[in-house]
């Protein structure tokens, strides 16, 4: 039976392996950078937490290495720390970016979003890693192909977190539909490349806008490309703010 409290926004799954989707960079950045306006306390939050967490780990490993008598340069050592600090990043990671998709549909976020998907950690590791063999693997290869990989298995995260899918056909439908529209995703990258370093010149200050920004376009881009589901609340008559943390 049909839910009737649930609606499909933007595109579909067999439209996006098609490359029948539209993606107007200009369009995008202008909505994304609508959005931003309203919603970029509540993702610059999110993203200092995950800074925050990062370093604790990180200060508290060093010191945890340093007092066993371990060198932090050891292969080893860096390979566990390296996969702990993915353990701590990846449902973190999908917590922003499905907190930019629940803003391209009209939604509200807080920064409790952020650990949502802590209980899928697993899965996500896993899709992590995965991806992060393939883009070092093309990084050895002729750096090119490793580069592609980075920007085309971009989606791989929401769409094992928001559609179900397993970590490897999530980077298949990534890679996918993000090669029919490479172009723009080459400039789009460009683009935020020069901004993270307009980040760094600015000390940081900018972060307060890039940071944002970069989320808001990747959740507009997704409900774009791939729809999402969003449920309704009939109690309160009106679209559920938070509803894509449900859908």
């Amino acid at each position: 039976m049909q839910d009737k409290n649930k609606l499909e926004l933007g595109g579909n799954m067999s439209k996006a392996l098609a490359g029948d989707y539209n993606f107007d960079l200009q369009a995008v950045l202008k909505e994304a950078w609508s959005i931003t306006q309203v919603t970029k306390w509540s993702l610059l939050q999110a993203l200092l937490m995950v800074f925050s967490l990062v370093l604790l780990v990180v200060v508290i490993s060093f010191n945890l290495i340093q007092s066993q008598g371990m060198d932090i340069l050891d292969p080893q050592v860096q390979f566990y720390l390296e996969l702990l600090i993915t353990l701590l990043t990846a449902p973190l990671l999908t917590g922003l970016l499905m907190m930019g998709i629940n803003h391209s549909v009209g939604g509200v976020s807080r920064p409790a979003h952020l650990f949502h998907f802590v209980p899928r950690t697993l899965i996500l590791v896993l899709a992590t890693l995965m991806t992060s063999l393939l883009v070092n693997l093309g990084l050895m290869l002729l750096v090119i192909p490793g580069l592609y990989l980075m920007i085309a298995c971009s989606f791989t995260l929401p769409l094992v977190a928001e559609k179900g899918l397993t970590p490897w056909r999530a980077i298949y439908t990534s890679v996918r539909a993000v090669s029919h529209k490479w172009p723009q995703f080459v400039i789009l990258y460009l683009l935020f490349a020069m901004l993270f370093m307009l980040v760094i010149a600015t000390l940081g200050i900018a972060l307060i806008w890039v940071g944002p920004l970069y989320y808001n376009v990747k959740g507009v881009l997704y409900r774009d490309i791939f729809g999402i589901a969003v449920r309704f609340k009939p109690d309160k008559g009106e679209k559920n703010a938070e509803t894509v943390f449900y859908a």
